[in-house]
């Protein structure tokens, strides 16, 4: 469909790549016209950026766009299966899995656009020498709602014998990463799912170094992938005899049970089982990675005390303790005698663990799960009250009241058992009255007001955006008429608690450790588009465009943001998730920006690709102020190269405030010169506002 070229770009004196169409007639190509307006619209850090558009003096359409040095995911596991020692080395499971991440938040963000991909394969993920990922070849682009001209154009497809192509006709996509709706060429039909199955043969490759469906035919790979024949995942060190196609159980030990269970669930024949969204598959992957359970296995509570272990040594106390604990409890049916109590004493001590985890999932969402967990922390000690009170708070949030009257019940004594149990008899009362979701309602308010900001987080999402957006004026009304704060009252209709989760989940999915402290810091500064999840959660109207020169669209980092407006929001983020966020610290700045004069390193000035920064190529101000780059104004985060550490736009873009005010830091994308270097600190009044001033978050690593 198309070429690829190394280019110069006269204009700006920049390399870039340049796709020129292949089968354009007359100058005019339809898909890939489609392809650029595509990808203009995706401005996001792994998907690649367009910078023009046009057609050469062979009149073929062609555009430009970044050029990216590195390569293909699929070079990188041909090269580990091969042994290649150095691509071994570079790339562990754990940096792969954050590669496929990677992939999983452009596909976020395309999918929120409306915008399928359709030909989703190792082949299409370029990986670049600085750790940058991006998703390309948006050639097969589908945009949600739109009818297709002609989608078959090609009546056939030659068989050449390589199903790992791209083809275009009445089957488009890939054979062996294509979806089983796209093999029997349902292309109406296609949806956000169809992506995700793709997704999952990419973690499938990247977990076995093969692709998921192989055969010998055309025909062959279709017919499996239509079937669902997925080969197993027995990795070429693992595994002996048959084993049954889809198993987890028969996936080899080289892969994890966990990870065998995501794939599979990504990849299930009928979509309605497969994951309803990518973030929903992002998650697992993060909940794996973060040592927890994943939705997709079956993983029952003894399995979870062990993730918990894993992931609290100091607490557990010895792994091999606690490993001798769990095969008591498995074998406490065949032990008599003197061995059953000393089992049943043994058992007792992991009561504690079991209720720590019911928390957590409590504070996570996972109610039903933490019903069971702490209901057997209480069955091993019925005496601790402390147990009772985290039983009597699930069955609160699940609507099961009663039951959470008698749990509070046996446990009065504890601190803050008294108000929940009042409170559960009113929302009893406010059930018979008035139903269930005005009841709801009360229960998120009363959670928010008795400092329990994880769960009330948890119980908003449950409860979903559709209930708030069906009884937000109902509920203010009846606020009003409570004599309820005024300003609650006035937010309240457009309020979606819901929205909190999700910010919160973006924000921490940045968040990388500055070595030698105690404390995560974003990657990126705060996007607009996080900016407005935290007006809609407050029912705020929408931050204002910085200029009329130059839009930013959500992936650009916020501005005009104050001292004083910073830290507003770092004090509300830390009251709705019960861990302090701020900005950083002078000295945790100097920890990421390192100990180069600039933070791109000792010379000036900066290449192209260092920063957004309003600087000619002779290092004098620019009097258009669109810099090296080529771009006026604030560049979407993540534009850029990132340093050693990882971190983006620590120098240009925006400068950004410190946590003990007054103070900037980084430089904006309006300047350069001295003001660009790694130690320079700008002063300001904690209520100044500027096009080029944002934030970035801190928060601490314990609780």
């Amino acid at each position: 469909m198309g070429q690829i070229y190394f280019g110069e770009d006269p204009q700006l004196k920049r390399n870039v790549a340049v796709k020129v169409s292949s089968v354009s007639e007359g100058g005019e190509d339809p898909r890939f016209s489609k392809e650029a307006e595509v990808l203009a619209q995706l401005a996001h850090p792994n998907i690649v950026p367009i910078y023009n558009i046009g057609v050469d003096a062979q009149s073929r359409p062609f555009y430009s766009m970044k050029l990216i040095k590195g390569r293909t995911l699929q070079s990188v596991l041909n090269l580990i299966l091969d042994s290649d020692a150095a691509a071994t080395k570079d790339y562990p499971r754990a940096t792969l899995l954050t590669i496929f991440r990677k992939v999983c938040d452009a596909m976020m963000f395309a999918h929120s656009k409306g915008i399928l991909h359709r030909d989703l394969k190792p082949e299409n993920i370029m990986v670049g020498e600085y750790g940058e990922v991006l998703v390309m070849d948006w050639g097969l682009a589908k945009v949600l709602g739109e009818r297709e001209e002609n989608p078959s154009a090609v009546s056939g497809v030659n068989d050449t014998g390589d199903y790992g192509m791209t083809m275009e006709g009445e089957v488009m996509g890939t054979p062996q990463y294509m979806s089983p709706e796209q093999a029997n060429g349902m292309v109406a039909e296609l949806d956000a799912r169809s992506d995700i199955y793709s997704l999952g043969g990419i973690l499938y490759a990247i977990l076995t170094l093969r692709p998921p469906i192989d055969g010998a035919t055309l025909d062959e790979v279709l017919t499996k992938v239509k079937n669902g024949s997925i080969g197993s995942m027995v990795t070429k060190r693992g595994g002996k005899g048959a084993a049954r196609v889809g198993a987890p159980t028969a996936m080899g030990a080289e892969v994890p049970e966990a990870l065998q269970a995501v794939t599979l669930k990504a990849m299930a024949t009928d979509r309605t089982k497969r994951y309803a969204s990518v973030e929903a598959f992002a998650g697992d992957i993060e909940r794996y990675q973060n040592g927890f359970a994943t939705n997709a296995e079956d993983a029952g509570t003894l399995k979870r005390i062990k993730l918990w272990v894993a992931r609290n040594k100091v607490l557990a106390g010895s792994g091999a303790a606690m490993l001798v604990v769990v095969s008591s409890f498995s074998a406490k049916v065949v032990v008599e005698g003197r061995k059953a109590s000393a089992a049943l004493a043994r058992l007792r001590d992991m009561a504690p663990m079991a209720a720590l985890r019911a928390e957590e999932e409590l504070g996570n969402g996972d109610f039903q799960e933490a019903l069971r967990t702490v209901s057997s922390a209480v069955d091993l000690q019925p005496e601790r009250a402390e147990f009772r009170r985290t039983k009597g708070n699930v069955l609160q949030l699940l609507g099961r009241w009663q039951e959470a009257i008698e749990e509070y019940g046996q446990c009065l004594a504890e601190t803050g058992v008294e108000e929940s149990l009042e409170l559960t008899k009113e929302l009893v009362a406010v059930r018979a009255k008035d139903g269930q979701e005005i009841a709801n309602a009360k229960l998120y308010e009363s959670l928010l007001k008795a400092g329990r900001q994880s769960e009330s987080i948890a119980f908003a999402q449950s409860l979903g955006a559709e209930f708030w957006k069906r009884h937000g004026e109902a509920l203010s009304l009846q606020a009003k008429k409570d004599g309820e704060d005024e300003d609650l009252a006035r937010r309240l209709p457009r309020m979606d608690p819901s929205v909190i989760g999700g910010l919160v989940k973006r924000l921490e999915a940045k968040l990388l450790p500055v070595p030698g402290t105690e404390v995560l810091m974003s990657k990126t500064e705060m996007t607009l588009g996080e900016w407005k999840l935290y007006l809609r959660a407050e029912g705020y109207l929408d931050w204002p465009q910085p200029s009329r020169e130059w839009n930013q669209t959500d992936e650009h980092p916020v501005v005009n943001i104050s001292w004083d407006t910073a830290k507003k929001f770092c004090v509300w983020l830390s009251l709705k998730t019960g861990r302090e966020w701020r900005l950083p610290t002078n000295a945790e700045w100097d920890v990421v920006v390192g100990k180069t004069k600039y933070p791109w390193g000792e010379y000036y000035p900066p290449n192209w690709d260092d920063g957004n920064y309003a600087i000619m190529a002779d290092a004098l101000a620019d009097p258009k102020k669109v810099g090296v780059d080529g771009i006026k104004g604030t560049a979407p985060v993540g534009s850029f190269k990132p340093n050693a550490l990882g971190f983006y736009d620590l120098g240009g873009n925006t400068a950004e405030w410190m946590w003990g005010g007054g103070e900037l830091r980084g430089a904006s994308w309006s300047e350069g010169g001295n003001n660009s270097r790694s130690y320079f600190k700008a002063r300001f009044s904690n209520d100044k506002i500027s096009d080029g001033f944002g934030l970035r978050l801190v928060r601490n690593l314990v609780h």
